[in-house]
């Protein structure tokens, strides 16, 4: 028996008594400001291909699913990360770690060149040719899975492929700045 859900859930119904609360639509910096309070962890996803390596910072980074181990990742829809991770097929998922802030600085940097990133940093190709850092907290390498719309963002699912961790802290960015956990 397959299960699905219906096409749209009925609304509940307002407690008795319930005075009907109309909220206005949220600017996009109130949006921005209270997701500043949601801690993420920090990671570089890069990949490979043609047209050279290429990465990007990145905190929209998720489990999805034990089983298949699948992970998903969000990118800006213009993203020429995104166009060469889709055009190569695979991708990695690289974890900072609490001292790599100048490594998350600089592939946040839209200015700076992918060949002058991936200079400063120590890496190395796993599996199916993913590029991941040497000493990244912890990383997976990943085929892509599928791609869906999200608003002005693209969301990518990643099959893993391969993975590995070490010991340490991660970096994290919470109200607009990277943090340890303490």
């Amino acid at each position: 028996m397959t299960w699905r859900l219906p096409a749209a859930l009925p609304p509940l119904p307002d407690p008795p008594g319930a005075p009907t609360a109309v909220f206005p639509r949220p600017s996009q910096q109130a949006f921005r400001d209270v997701l500043a309070h949601l801690p993420a962890g920090v990671s570089v996803v890069t990949t490979d291909g043609v047209h050279g390596p290429a990465g990007l910072t990145a905190s929209a980074v998720c489990s999805l699913s034990m089983e298949p181990p699948l992970l998903l990742v969000c990118f800006a829809g213009r993203s020429r990360t995104l166009a060469r991770l889709l055009d190569h097929g695979t991708f990695a998922v690289n974890v900072l770690r609490r001292e790599q802030t100048d490594i998350a600085r600089a592939f946040a940097d839209p200015g700076a060149g992918q060949d002058s990133r991936f200079a400063t940093v120590p890496h190395r190709r796993a599996e199916q040719g993913a590029i991941v850092f040497d000493d990244a907290l912890a990383w997976l390498s990943c085929q892509v899975q599928d791609t869906f719309p999200g608003g002005d963002h693209t969301i990518v699912t990643g099959r893993i492929q391969a993975l590995s961790h070490t010991d340490g802290e991660p970096l994290v960015w919470y109200r607009r700045g990277f943090r340890g956990l303490v």
